[in-house]
C-alpha cells in the first residue's frame, strides 16, 4: 500500500530540526500508543507480526524515517484457544476420552502451543476418536445433540467472522481407522462411509480473511 503523501509531509514538518535518532524514537513511540489503543478496543488481537522497513521482528526503534512500521495482527492463537475450549465444552462427558480428544492442527502437522500457530496458517479442530464422525451425523445416541463441530464454526464465526472464514469438513487422519466391510446402513447421512474405505473425521478449518 502506498504512503499517503500528506503523512509525509506532515512527519517532516513535525520533526524538522531533529536528529534522525530522535526522529525514530518519536515514530517507535506513536506506533506503540497506536498499536495500544487498537487492542485495547478489541479492534486487533493481541498476537502480531511486526515489521520495520520491511525487517521482520525488527524492534521499533530501529525505525529508519518514514518507515513504515507494520503490524500484522494473527487472530489465529486465540481462534484456536476459543474454538478448542468450545468443542471441549460442548462435548459428551460421560468417560471423558472424547472431550479430551480434540486436538489443533497447521498445515497438516498436531501443533501443542497454540501460540506459535503462524500468520498463514490454515488451523484444523478435529477429534480422532473413531466414532466422532457418528455423534457429529447424530448416528451415535448421546447425552449431547449432535453437530459439535457445526456449533462450533457458528460460535466462531459470530466471535471472529470479521477476520476467519470458518468451514466444516470431513477429512482423513494420518492413522486412518478403516470401517469393516459391510458396516454401511442404507439411507444414512454419511454415504461416503462404504466398506472398506477410509474414515473421514469431521473437522473446523480455520484461515484469515486476507
Amino acid at each position: 500500500m502506498a504512503r499517503p503523501r500528506a503523512f509525509d509531509r506532515e512527519l517532516r514538518l513535525a520533526t524538522a530540526g531533529l536528529e534522525p535518532q530522535a526522529v525514530s524514537r518519536l515514530l517507535a513511540q506513536f506506533a506503540r500508543q497506536e498499536l495500544a489503543k487498537v487492542q485495547a478496543s478489541g479492534e486487533a488481537p493481541q498476537h502480531y507480526v511486526r515489521s520495520v522497513n520491511g525487517r521482520i521482528g525488527a524492534l521499533e526503534e530501529s525505525v529508519i524515517p518514514p518507515g513504515p512500521i507494520v503490524y500484522s495482527f494473527n487472530a489465529l492463537p486465540e481462534v484456536a484457544q476459543y474454538a478448542l475450549a468450545f468443542a471441549k465444552e460442548r462435548s459428551p462427558v460421560r468417560s471423558g476420552r472424547f472431550k479430551n480428544s480434540w486436538f489443533v492442527m497447521v498445515n497438516g502437522r498436531q501443533i501443542a502451543n497454540l501460540e506459535e500457530i503462524p500468520l498463514d496458517g490454515e488451523l484444523i479442530l478435529t477429534n480422532d476418536q473413531p466414532y466422532s464422525r457418528k455423534i457429529e451425523v447424530g448416528h451415535m445416541k448421546m447425552r449431547v445433540p449432535p453437530g459439535i463441530v457445526e456449533d462450533t464454526r457458528q460460535a466462531v464465526m459470530r466471535r471472529f467472522g470479521n477476520i476467519v472464514a470458518a468451514q466444516k469438513r470431513f477429512i482423513p487422519l494420518q492413522r486412518p481407522y478403516i470401517l469393516k466391510r459391510g458396516s454401511q446402513r442404507r439411507g444414512r447421512a454419511d454415504k461416503d462411509r462404504s466398506g472398506g474405505r477410509e474414515l473421514t473425521y469431521p473437522a473446523l478449518v480455520v484461515s484469515l480473511r486476507f
